[in-house]
């Protein structure tokens, strides 16, 4: 598959078979019996050589009361830096799999149902798991403050400016600063040009999607101006970009270099 941006939280099961995955660039293999987390907001890219099969859990507001206190806890605990740490999927935990494959062919699809599944999961890997183990296996969606960075994922394709997100987030410029980089590790503003190169190259990979759709869901101003800062980032306008993808054994190195 093309590579994707993960529009929420989500585990990850490989119940058969093997993947290679690439995650915010980096590349790891993922054997059977296995699994692994990701963040909203990750670019991602999956490939399996034969036959698998692997279970999703995505999750978001579902995320509620134990599992946000059970995540703070976990910050407090030593960070294992910015790797994804696989953890091998056990014998309960298969189980629950199991059974949640065997209710998933039988229909079972109401959102009561997928809630209810989602917090015996977070339960099972808390009760099975060390805190160790669960602080390097949700590293990527852990922080001290889960609220504040739901907040940043909800309304950052509405911002341009550093200014505009912490707006849209009801906090005040300097202490969202502040805030923001004790919970993302980088400065605001390096991240939200980040997701906006992202977002632009993902949309532009799709050609059904027209460019000046592209230039005014994220508030470009003009499409002048959208194409301007493509050339400005990319080395390229969006057209040409474009173009470009459509043969990806001639792109030139600079294509991924410039970001």
């Amino acid at each position: 598959m093309d590579e994707e941006i993960n529009e929420t939280d989500s585990i990850l099961f490989v119940i058969e078979g093997e993947l290679e995955m690439s995650c915010n660039g980096k590349k790891m293999k993922l054997l059977a019996g296995n699994m692994i987390c990701f963040g909203r907001g990750s670019r991602f890219k999956i490939h399996s050589r034969g036959k698998g099969s692997i279970v999703i859990a995505q999750f978001d507001n579902a995320v509620q009361s134990c599992e946000k206190i059970s995540f703070a806890q976990l910050n407090s605990l030593d960070s294992p830096g910015d790797k994804i740490y696989p953890l091998e999927i056990r014998d309960r935990l298969h189980l629950f799999l199991k059974l949640l494959i065997s209710y998933l062919e039988d229909g079972a699809n109401c959102v009561h149902f997928h809630e209810t599944k989602l917090k015996e999961l977070f339960w099972s890997i808390r009760f099975y798991y060390t805190k160790t183990e669960q602080a390097a296996f949700f590293h990527p969606i852990l922080g001290n403050d889960y609220d504040f960075k739901k907040k940043i994922f909800n309304n950052y394709r509405n911002a341009r400016t550093v200014k505009e997100l912490a707006g849209l987030c009801g906090t005040p410029l300097s202490s969202f600063k502040r805030k923001f980089l004790k919970e993302f590790r980088e400065p605001a503003g390096n991240w939200l040009q980040k997701q906006i190169n992202n977002i632009i190259k993902y949309k532009l990979a799709d050609e059904d999607i027209p460019i000046g759709n592209i230039a005014e869901e994220l508030h470009f101003s003009s499409h002048p101006q959208f194409c301007r800062y493509c050339k400005r980032n990319f080395g390229y306008t969006p057209g040409e970009w474009r173009k470009l993808l459509k043969n990806r054994d001639k792109t030139p190195g600079k294509l991924s270099g410039r970001v």
